[in-house]
């Protein structure tokens, strides 16, 4: 086949189009690209498990060669030269949500041993906090800040007992050590608990509403936000695709209206770049099956694209 890159529908597809490989592959600064199909977590709507592999598929538009993206805003080159692997998926055993978050916790602990950075394709937000506790485990940060964006705080202690749910990844990471709190963009919607929402603050998890988001973008202050993060300190950047409007992106369990924009969520991040090293990334909670037209998986990878530029480029 002539031309470096071929077709968004021809060969095997891989995350952007990236070569298959191991952990043992990975080197200092490379990406190493983990899907976790997993949605048992799900109190309303399931199919997110099907996301990884629909991710695949859709970034297969957007191949990523040697020299990157072109930036049309900045006419210059972004993720040039960038060692990607796709990493394939952990291998879950359903209905068994200890030994598959365990599963997960271990291969993202492996990305991070070689200083790579895990893109963790999910999934249902409960695969955040295994995902977490791997990058910590695996020694390479000794503290972390949680970036959230969602309409929902996930803060919930349990449900019926039940500790690992999509409900509950930000209150289980706030019990792990080495985690300095967290700032959520994007919070709003009927269902937000009081008790979750005191909780949360108690715990240093700053939520900040979808409302002041906007007001803030309308008065040309949205950078400022980013006081809440304390700079220097290595972060997780979790991307629910809820915490996007709804009309933009369609696909997911349970969305919530009055959510970001694309380009609000695109600032922030590149702001976050620019004053923090970026040491682990996912993206939750699309669901293919709300979304024939599939714009929220091409929504979704665009988003992981912004992160990457945010963590690599340190724009």
């Amino acid at each position: 086949m002539k031309g470096e890159l071929g077709l968004p529908y021809t060969g095997v597809a891989t995350f952007l189009g990236a070569p298959m490989g191991r952990p043992e592959d990975l080197r200092q600064g490379s990406v190493g690209v983990l899907g976790v199909p997993w949605d048992s977590g799900v109190g309303f709507r399931p199919g997110a498990r099907a996301a990884p592999r629909a991710l695949r598929h859709a970034s297969m538009r957007y191949r990523l060669g040697q020299k990157g993206f072109f930036d049309v805003e900045e006419e210059r080159y972004r993720l040039r030269d960038v060692h990607l692997l796709d990493l394939g998926d952990v291998d879950i055993l359903y209905l068994d949500v200890e030994e598959t978050f365990s599963r997960v916790t271990e291969a993202v602990k492996a990305i991070a041993a070689r200083k790579a950075i895990p893109l963790v394709l999910g999934g249902d937000h409960s695969i955040t906090f295994p995902a977490v506790r791997g990058l910590l485990e695996a020694d390479t940060v000794s503290e972390l800040f949680i970036v959230q964006f969602d309409a929902h705080l996930d803060f919930r202690h349990e449900v019926h007992g039940v500790r690992l749910a999509n409900s509950s990844p930000i209150r289980r990471i706030s019990e792990l050590e080495g985690v300095r709190g967290g700032v959520n963009f994007g919070v709003r919607g009927w269902r937000t608990s009081e008790d979750d929402y005191r909780q949360a603050i108690a715990r240093g998890f700053q939520p900040v509403l979808a409302k002041a988001i906007h007001r803030q973008d309308r008065e040309g202050r949205l950078e400022e936000l980013l006081d809440l993060v304390p700079p220097g300190i290595p972060l997780y950047v979790t991307l629910d695709i809820d915490g996007i409007d709804p009309s933009l992106a369609p696909g997911t369990g349970s969305p919530e209206p009055e959510g970001l924009t694309y380009t609000q969520v695109k600032t922030l991040l590149r702001a976050l770049g620019r004053q923090n090293p970026i040491a682990g990334i996912d993206l939750v909670e699309v669901n293919p099956y709300f979304d024939p037209t599939e714009r929220t998986l091409l929504v979704g990878v665009a988003l992981l694209l912004e992160a990457l530029t945010a963590a690599l480029d340190r724009i």
